[in-house]
This record gives structure tokens, C-alpha cells and sequence, in this order.
């Protein structure tokens, strides 16, 4: 898998036999991610660090702390 944080995208590679698309789609949508047609389940969102979140939600990178 590889992970493209500015494009926000993700390269996922598969053996063909042992799972299709719409199962990888499912399993992103149930860690609580958007999945192209399928969406994220919406208890698991709930808990995503606010990093993980979509902006409109609060969401992405926070502004640094002073110290």
C-alpha cells in the first residue's frame, strides 16, 4: 500500500483470489475512511484523531502548539 498525503490518495495492491475491490472498499470504510462509492462508517469517524478527520469537520493538519 502506499499512502500520498498531499494528493491524499492511497495505491492498494491485491492478489486478485483472495479478495476483490469492494471488500478493500468495505475494510477502508470500516476503519472509519471514504472509500471512492462507500462511505465511512460513521461510529468509527467519530473516533479518528482530529488529524485523520475531513477539513470540513475540523479535520487535517492542526496548528503547532507554542511552547
Amino acid at each position: 500500500m502506499v499512502v500520498n498525503f498531499k494528493t491524499k490518495q492511497t495505491q492498494v495492491s491485491w492478489y486478485p483470489d483472495r479478495t476483490n475491490i469492494e471488500e478493500i472498499k468495505t475494510a477502508i470504510a470500516n476503519a472509519g475512511f471514504d472509500a471512492d462509492d462507500v462511505t465511512a462508517n460513521p461510529d468509527t469517524y467519530k473516533k479518528l484523531p482530529i488529524c485523520c478527520k475531513k477539513i470540513e469537520d475540523g479535520g487535517g493538519p492542526q496548528p503547532k502548539k507554542k511552547e
